[in-house]
C-alpha cells in the first residue's frame, strides 16, 4: 500500500476485501478532495449522505438592500458513487489518492447540479414573498430598513454555514420578533375589528336603536333602594329583574307577584314560565337582550367591577332594550357606571338612599361564649364554618349554616330555619352578602382575611360593607352592629364602615366574548380550537380600549380544553365551556369532557347517579361533602339538559335526584350533632376520636410509608400501580371550601381534635404521638 492510500492494513483483514472501516476512510478521502467546493459527507450513515453549501442573493422587500445568504443543502445519498466506491476498495492496488480524486470529480458534478439547490433557493424566495405579504398588513407600523439591519445580524451565524431549515427558522424568528415589536398593535386591532369586540356596544342593535334613561339607585344594605326599584318596575306594562343569584331571582319573582304582576323565573338550570306573564325574573347571565321591555331592574350593580362575573352586568346595562334601566347597589359602582354611560351617550341619574336603621361598629371583641341569639358569624371557608358550628352546638345553640357549596334550595332552607327561630345563630360565609333577607342583629367576623381563589388577602371595604350591612334588618332590630371575634382587629371594619368608597384604579367595565365574537376570532385565526380562540382573546384584545377590558377567561379556557376533543361544532363547544362546573377540580373537567365526547358521538348522557348512595336519613361529615359535590354535578347536568335536551335526556330524573340530595343535606345540617366518618374508608368515628382518619386507615398508611422508604418510593402505591406522595399534615378538615374549591386530599389529614372539637394542629411531643 502506498502513502496515498488510506490505512486498511489491520490484523485479520483478508486482502481483496473491504469492510465498513475501509468505506469510511475512503469517504473521508473523497470529502477532502471536494471540501473546497463546499461539499461535505456524513460518512457514518449507510449509504453516505452528501450536502453542499450554496449561496443565494435576495432583495429585502421594501428596501434597496440585497442580502447574500449561505446555507447547506442536503443532497442525500449518491447510489452510483456508493457502488463504485465499494468496487474500488476491493481492487488489488487498493484505494488511493487517484481513486479519491476521480470519485471527487463525480461527487462535485452530482452535488452542484442537483435540483435540490434550486428547490432550496425557491423555498427562500417563497419565505421572503410571504414575509412581504404579512408585513404589508402592518401598514406604517412596519419598518423594513430596521428589519433589514436585523436580518444582516441574524444570518451571519458567527461565520458558520447553517442548514437550510436552520436558516429559515432564524429568518422566521427574526420576523416574528420584529412583528411583535411593530405589528402586534395592528394584529390586535385587526382581531378586535374582525371579532366585533372593538365595537362591543354595536352588537346590541335593539338597545342602540332606543332612547334609554339610566337610573342608578345607590346606598348601603337595608336602605330600601331595591324595594323602590321594584315598585317602579311593577308600574310598567312589562319588565325584567336581573339578579346575581338564583335566590335573588326567586325573591324578585315573589316581589313582583306580591305587587300583582305575574312573573316567570329563568335561571341557568330552571324554567318556571307563567302563561301570559309580561315580567321575568332571571339570573343576570340569562338576560334577554333581543326582547323589548318596559323597564329593567339590574340588582347588585357593584358586581360590574368583578373580574370574573362583571361582564354580565356590563352586558345587561349596555344591551337590555328598555326605555328605563334601573340599577341598584352600593356606591362602589358609580365610577364604572359613569364611564359606561359616557360611552353609551345616554343620560345617567344617580339617586342616593340612606340606611333605614343605623349600623354601628362594636369596638369590643366578641368571645365565642358571648355569641347570642340573632348573631351571624362569618367565616370564609367551609372548614371554618363547620368548625364554628361544632363549637356553637357544644354551647347549646341551634345553628343554621350557609356556604357556597350548598345549593340555593338548601341555603334557603337554612335561612328559613334562622328566620323562623328554629336556629338561633347563623354561621355563614360571605354567601349571605347577597340574596338573603335575614333577621340578623349582629354580624361577627371571625376573620378579616379570605382566600379568593388566587391568594389570601385582606377583605376589601366593599366586602365588609356588603357583609356587615346584613345586620339590623329594618322593622326587626333598632340598629345593626358589626364586630369581630376575639383575637381579630376591628380596625379594617371601622375604616370600611366610616369611610366613603375609594374610586377604583381602573373604572373600565369588564366584557366577555359571546358566540359571534368567538366565531369571528376563529375565522381570523383560521382555527377550530376554542381554547386557542379564548386564549388569544384574553391575551391580546382590548389592551388599549378606553371603556372596556377583557374578563378573566382562564376557567372558560380550562373547560374549553376539556371539550375541544369532542367532535362538535364550535358553537356547541362554546356553550359546553360555559357550563357551571368547578374547573379547578380535575374530576369535574373529566366529567365535562366525557359528556362532550358522548354528545359528539350521538350517545345520550345519563344523569349522574351518586344520589343513590344517600338513601339513609342523615349522613356523616364526609357524606355531607360528597352529597354537596353530587348536587353540583346534577346542577351542571340540568344546565346542559335545558340547552341540549337530546344529549342530556334525563332531566326529570336529574331534578328528582337533586331534590333527594338537597333533602338529605337539609336533614343532615339540621342534626344537632354531625356524625364523623373516616374520609378514606367511610367508617364511622366516635365523637371523641382524636384523629381525622380511623385507626385502621392510619395504620395502613404508616405501613405503606415504611414500605415506601424501604424500596425508595415517596409514598404508598396508588390503585393504578404507581405511587403517590407520602401524606403530610395540612391545616384543613375537608376536601372543599365554601365555594366548592378543591382543598387537600383526605389522606392528608390526621390532626388530633381538641376538647372543643376543633383540630389542634399536627401532633407534637407535648400532645403525644401515635406509634
Amino acid at each position: 500500500m502506498t502513502d496515498d492510500t488510506p490505512d486498511t492494513s489491520r490484523p485479520g483483514r483478508t486482502p481483496g476485501t473491504a469492510d465498513e472501516f475501509d468505506r469510511r476512510d475512503a469517504l473521508r478521502a473523497v470529502a477532502a478532495v471536494v471540501r473546497g467546493d463546499g461539499i461535505d459527507v456524513d460518512s457514518d450513515s449507510t449509504p453516505a449522505r452528501w450536502s453542499v453549501a450554496a449561496t443565494h442573493v435576495v432583495a429585502i422587500p421594501g428596501t434597496d438592500r440585497k442580502l447574500k445568504l449561505r446555507f447547506k443543502v442536503a443532497i442525500g445519498p449518491l447510489p452510483d458513487i456508493e457502488a463504485d466506491l465499494w468496487g474500488l476498495l476491493t481492487i488489488e492496488e487498493g484505494f488511493g489518492r487517484p481513486q479519491a480524486r476521480a470519485l471527487g470529480k463525480r461527487v462535485k458534478g452530482a452535488c452542484l447540479s442537483s435540483p435540490a439547490i434550486e428547490k432550496a433557493k425557491a423555498r427562500i424566495d417563497a419565505w421572503f414573498a410571504s414575509m412581504a405579504q404579512r408585513a404589508a398588513g402592518f401598514g406604517e407600523s412596519w419598518r423594513p430598513k430596521g428589519f433589514a439591519d436585523e436580518l444582516g445580524r441574524v444570518v451571519g451565524f458567527g461565520g458558520r454555514i447553517p442548514r437550510l431549515q436552520t436558516l429559515l427558522d432564524a429568518l422566521e424568528e427574526s420576523f416574528s420578533t420584529a412583528a411583535a415589536r411593530s405589528g402586534l398593535k395592528v394584529r390586535r386591532e385587526r382581531l378586535e375589528n374582525a371579532s366585533g369586540m372593538g365595537v362591543y356596544l354595536d352588537s346590541f342593535a335593539t338597545a342602540r336603536a332606543m332612547i334609554r334613561k339610566l337610573r342608578l339607585f345607590v346606598g348601603p344594605t337595608n336602605s330600601g333602594k331595591t324595594h323602590a326599584a321594584m315598585d317602579r318596575l311593577a308600574e310598567t306594562e312589562s319588565g325584567c329583574y336581573l339578579a346575581p343569584l338564583r335566590l335573588l331571582a326567586l325573591e324578585g319573582q315573589e316581589a313582583l307577584e306580591t305587587r300583582g304582576r305575574p312573573c316567570s323565573l329563568v335561571t341557568g338550570e330552571e324554567r318556571d314560565v307563567r302563561p301570559g306573564a309580561a315580567f321575568t325574573s332571571s339570573t343576570i347571565e340569562m338576560v334577554n337582550t333581543v326582547k323589548v321591555w318596559g323597564a329593567c331592574v339590574i340588582d347588585e350593580i357593584q358586581m360590574i367591577g368583578d373580574h370574573d362575573r362583571g361582564w354580565a352586568w356590563t352586558q345587561a346595562v349596555a344591551g337590555v332594550a328598555a326605555p328605563e334601566i334601573l340599577m341598584t347597589g352600593s356606591a362602589d359602582a358609580i365610577p364604572y357606571v359613569k364611564r359606561l354611560a359616557d360611552a353609551l351617550g345616554e343620560e345617567l341619574e344617580v339617586v342616593e338612599f340612606t340606611r333605614k336603621s343605623p349600623l354601628r361598629v362594636q369596638e369590643e371583641r366578641v368571645k365565642l361564649s358571648e355569641v347570642k341569639s340573632g348573631d351571624a358569624l362569618i367565616a370564609f371557608s367551609r372548614k371554618d364554618v363547620m368548625a364554628l358550628r361544632h363549637d356553637l352546638l357544644g354551647r347549646n345553640h341551634n345553628v343554621a349554616v350557609i356556604y357556597g357549596a350548598l345549593s340555593p334550595e338548601v341555603r334557603r332552607a337554612e335561612a328559613r330555619r334562622f328566620r323562623e327561630g328554629t336556629a338561633d345563630v347563623l354561621v355563614a360565609t360571605d354567601a349571605i352578602g347577597m340574596g338573603l333577607n335575614l333577621p340578623v342583629a349582629r354580624v361577627v367576623l371571625s376573620t378579616t382575611r379570605k382566600y379568593d381563589g388566587r391568594e389570601e388577602r385582606e377583605l376589601n371595604p366593599s366586602e365588609i360593607r356588603q357583609i356587615g350591612g346584613r345586620a339590623g334588618r329594618f322593622g326587626m332590630h333598632e340598629e345593626g352592629r358589626v364586630a369581630v371575634l376575639e383575637g381579630e382587629s376591628i380596625n379594617p371594619v371601622r375604616r370600611a364602615l366610616t369611610s366613603p368608597p375609594v374610586p377604583p384604579e381602573d373604572p373600565r367595565s369588564w366584557i366577555s366574548p359571546n358566540l359571534s365574537h368567538v366565531e369571528a376570532i376563529a375565522r381570523e385565526l383560521e382555527t377550530d380550537s376554542l381554547a386557542k380562540v379564548l386564549r388569544t382573546a384574553g391575551q391580546e384584545l382590548l389592551r388599549a380600549n378606553q371603556t372596556f377590558r377583557m374578563t378573566d377567561l382562564e376557567q372558560r379556557i380550562q373547560a374549553a380544553t376539556a371539550v375541544d376533543r369532542a367532535r362538535l361544532p364550535l358553537a356547541e363547544r362554546d356553550m359546553l365551556a360555559r357550563c357551571p362546573i368547578d374547573t379547578r377540580d380535575q374530576n369535574n373537567l373529566r366529567l365535562l369532557g366525557g359528556w362532550a365526547t358522548n354528545q359528539g358521538r350521538g350517545i345520550p348522557n345519563a344523569a349522574p347517579d351518586a344520589a343513590e348512595r344517600f338513601r339513609h336519613h342523615v349522613g356523616t361529615d364526609v357524606e355531607l361533602e360528597k352529597a354537596e359535590r353530587a348536587v353540583k354535578e346534577l346542577t351542571a347536568y340540568a344546565w346542559l339538559a335545558y340547552r341540549f335536551p337530546d344529549a342530556y335526556p334525563e332531566m326529570d330524573l336529574c331534578q328528582e335526584r337533586r331534590a333527594h340530595l338537597n333533602a338529605f343535606i337539609e336533614r343532615t345540617l339540621a342534626e344537632r350533632s354531625l356524625a364523623r366518618a373516616c374520609p378514606v374508608c367511610g367508617a364511622r368515628l366516635k365523637a371523641n376520636h382524636r384523629f381525622r382518619v380511623c385507626d385502621s386507615c392510619y395504620g395502613s398508611r404508616v405501613e405503606h410509608r415504611r414500605d415506601g422508604h424501604r424500596d425508595g418510593r415517596r409514598g404508598p402505591p396508588d390503585r393504578t400501580g404507581g405511587s403517590v406522595p407520602a401524606p403530610a399534615p395540612a391545616h384543613g378538615g375537608g376536601t372543599a371550601d365554601a365555594n366548592g374549591k378543591a382543598a387537600g386530599h383526605p389522606h392528608q389529614f390526621h390532626h388530633p381534635v381538641g376538647k372543643d372539637g376543633r383540630k389542634a394542629g399536627p401532633p407534637n411531643r407535648a400532645r403525644g404521638r401515635r406509634p
